[in-house]
């Protein structure tokens, strides 16, 4: 019983021993730092990207052996990176000073030459001179000379194989990639061994996940014909064509190609997008008011991609609706047909007119341009002086062509579109005329991340075959105004009446550069100056005045685009004319 009593408080003893003594070996965390020597081509920072003594310098080890290790583990590395970069002599050691505090993981790197990539070689398996011809190009891209990466011979290879799909061999693959680093040169030869695999045609096309748009929309999209050469770029050119229908919200294209088969069956698996939209809109203009725009879109309203967009924008001085009726496929796979009816009522310093429009417009693609061709009406009562009714038929013919990156908030490319209508009035042959414009817009960015762009614009419109006096006034041609001439109130970037109200032109230019400067996410603002006018000859001459505007503005952008604050002022301000500056606001750039 002594005995068991002695024990008892021994046991508990060690156990408080266990729970509260730290254990043997285990030390505190060991805080360091690492330097990478400064190395050419970028490879420093390569280097401290791939090292464990860098990322996990926040988590540190508890013993010298510990940070000894992981230092080991990154000479490894090292010299990995540095032979996928082409150096294949490099020298990695390392070490741990412990004499300084922190401790101070040190590393000594010697990369030695790079080595440069000897001529590639191709090898197809079976041997096809023909299709080894179609693929010279694209080896060749790989070139002799050339600074070693071993990323670069993973691109030329996947371009390989994405070329042969090109050419009717869906199911290529790599058999073998050889690289070979000889010291005595210091060249690489890299050789690829490829399968092409069976040529094969495209075959049956399975299409899933229809519920409200009918297949009718769907077969005019597909860039593929039964029993043609497998192409992947008319995989690709189907998939972007129905992305852009605005039917879908995903589009997924697989493909079955059974092993040694010459058909490959397609598979097309769709998610329907909302098919209803609304938007609405508010703008100031402090020469024309409070607007509000508002519009609502069906775009599959009988079931094969037919679109109804109704539109209208209302403000103290004009009032605006617009219907339009989309019909796809008309008379050729690739031309829409647009039936649109528009009702206006404006009212300016100069006329007062209400019209009525309606036009028949067939819409297709000519490689990368959009032309567009039909016939449209337009009943017009102006009231200026007096009342006129004009009853004008018009054809209307127009190219258009664009590759700017965003609608609302372009940062690069260029947007084109050139427009020929004759006009005709039915009771009177003495109105007649033809409308001709070009305008144009350029975006181009100046860094990297496109955060400052430098955007132009410009327009030239004419009127000929006609005196001013016989064309409608609300057809006449101005300029100045939030999308023209900032500085200058709406058309009054012109020639003026005795009462100082805008005449018209019949030819007008006007030209925009705006510097845009994106601050952060949220904010940016811009540098702007405008130039033009409105003239009654048909050639704008050098004896013509043309009115210039600067300013400056604010731009908060949101998901569905900028908003923005712009103000101008004039620069040859007309006393009693001009006011003294302009304040824009609303949804978008300026163009």
């Amino acid at each position: 019983m002594p005995v068991l009593q002695t024990r008892i408080p021994l046991i508990i003893l060690l156990a408080l021993a266990v729970f509260i003594l730290p254990a043997q070996g285990h030390g505190a965390a060991i805080e360091y730092v690492v330097e990478i020597p400064a190395l050419p081509d970028g490879l420093t920072p390569l280097l401290s990207s791939v090292s464990d003594s860098v990322g996990l310098k926040n988590n540190p080890p508890d013993s010298p052996g510990l940070l000894r290790r992981r230092m080991a583990g990154d000479i490894e590395t090292f010299v990995d990176a540095l032979k996928a970069r082409g150096y294949f002599k490099a020298e990695v050691a390392g070490e741990v000073d412990t004499t300084v505090t922190p401790q101070t993981v040190r590393f000594m790197i010697e990369p030695g030459p790079r080595f440069v990539f000897d001529r590639p070689r191709l090898i197809l398996k079976p041997d096809d001179p023909m299709l080894q011809d179609r693929l010279r190009d694209t080896l060749g891209s790989l070139k002799s000379g050339d600074k070693y990466s071993s990323s670069t011979i993973l691109d030329v290879e996947t371009a390989l194989l994405e070329r042969l799909k090109e050419q009717g061999r869906p199911s290529p693959a790599t058999l073998e990639r050889k690289v070979v680093a000889d010291h005595a040169t210091e060249r690489v030869e890299v050789e690829f061994t490829i399968s092409p695999g069976p040529a094969a045609t495209f075959g049956a096309t399975e299409i899933l996940g229809l519920e409200d748009v009918s297949e009718e929309a769907v077969n005019p999209e597909l860039a593929w014909k039964n029993g043609t050469p497998y192409d992947r770029r008319q995989v690709d050119k189907t998939r972007e064509q129905l992305i852009r229908t605005g039917l879908f919200r995903s589009v997924r294209i697989d493909m079955d190609h059974a092993d040694g088969s010459d058909t490959v069956n397609m598979r097309i698996s769709l998610l329907e997008a909302p098919h209803r939209s609304v938007r609405a809109g508010l703008w100031f203009f402090s020469d024309l008011g409070l607007g509000v725009t508002a519009g609502w879109t069906h775009r599959n309203i009988l079931g094969a991609g037919q679109e109804l967009r109704l539109d209208t924008e209302v403000s103290e001085n004009l009032q605006r609706a617009n219907s339009e009726l989309i019909l796809p496929r008309m008379w050729h796979p690739r031309q829409n047909l647009g039936l649109s009816a528009q009702y206006v009522h404006d009212l300016t310093d100069s006329y007062e007119a209400t019209n009525l429009s309606l036009s028949a417009i067939a819409r297709r693609p000519v490689s990368d341009v959009q032309v567009g061709y039909g016939l449209a009406y337009r009943l017009s009562e102006v009231d200026k002086d007096d009342s006129r009714r004009f009853n004008l038929f018009s054809v209307p013919l127009l190219a258009e062509y664009s590759n700017a990156d965003h609608l609302l908030d372009p940062s690069s490319g260029i947007a084109l579109t050139s427009r020929i209508e004759p006009f005709t009035d039915i009771g009177n042959r003495e109105t007649s005329f033809v409308l001709w414009s070009l305008t144009g817009r350029h975006y181009l960015p100046l860094n990297r991340d496109k955060t400052m762009v430098l955007a132009t614009r410009g327009r030239y419109s004419l009127l000929a075959g006609s005196s001013r006096e016989s064309i409608p006034e609300d057809m006449l041609l101005y300029a100045g105004g939030g999308g023209s001439v900032r500085g200058y109130a709406h058309q009054y970037a012109g020639e003026l009446d005795e009462d100082d109200d805008p005449l018209g032109g019949v030819s007008a230019v006007d030209f925009s550069a705006e510097l845009r400067f994106r601050i952060n996410r949220e904010y940016g603002f811009v540098l702007f100056a405008d130039g033009g006018g409105a003239f009654s000859g048909r050639n704008p001459s050098e004896r013509e005045e043309y009115f210039w505007g600067v300013g400056t503005g604010l731009r908060y952008f949101t998901p569905i685009g900028p908003i923005r604050l712009d103000v101008a002022v004039p620069l040859d301000r007309r006393s009693g004319v001009d006011d003294l500056f302009q304040v824009y606001v609303s949804l978008g750039q300026a163009f």
